[in-house]
């Protein structure tokens, strides 16, 4: 099976991204700090987002989010970024990558069961809200 990019839309990306940013900053910047209702609101949004896709959405015990496209093997190709900001941080701070996930997420799921399974991951608090960054990718590791 090929996958042709041409379906991938840019558009797309930048639209989540400046309603992420509408939904979740201020006049200071980003304020999606980890554990904070802000945070949580948009991780809410980030799973409505992917809710219309045939994808299984889970949380695991560190707070990283999942979502799991099952494919013809239980091989997995792994997409992974963090929602999460630092007080005051840019409006791309943390949440590019994850934005330029959920689209290739979108596009592969378009073509029906992939070859491998594909996993998105929204690692929780990478951000250093407490003693030390990376605690989401950290525990999974």
């Amino acid at each position: 099976m090929t996958y042709d990019r041409t379906g991938l839309k840019p558009e797309r990306v930048i639209a989540d991204l400046k309603e992420l940013r509408q939904l979740t900053s201020n006049a200071d910047g980003a304020q999606r700090v980890a554990w904070t209702e802000t945070w949580g609101r948009a991780r809410l949004w980030e799973r409505e987002k992917l809710a219309a896709l045939p994808v299984k959405i889970e949380t695991d015990a560190a707070g990283n989010q999942w979502f799991t496209l099952r494919g013809k093997s239980d091989r997995a190709l792994l997409i992974g970024g963090h929602i999460d900001s630092v007080p005051n941080g840019g409006w791309l701070d943390g949440c590019l990558d994850l934005a330029a996930g959920y689209e290739v997420l979108r596009h592969i799921a378009s073509f029906g069961e992939p070859p491998v399974t594909v996993r998105l991951v929204d690692w929780a608090d990478e951000e250093a809200r407490f003693v030390r960054s990376m605690f989401g990718s950290g525990a999974m590791a």
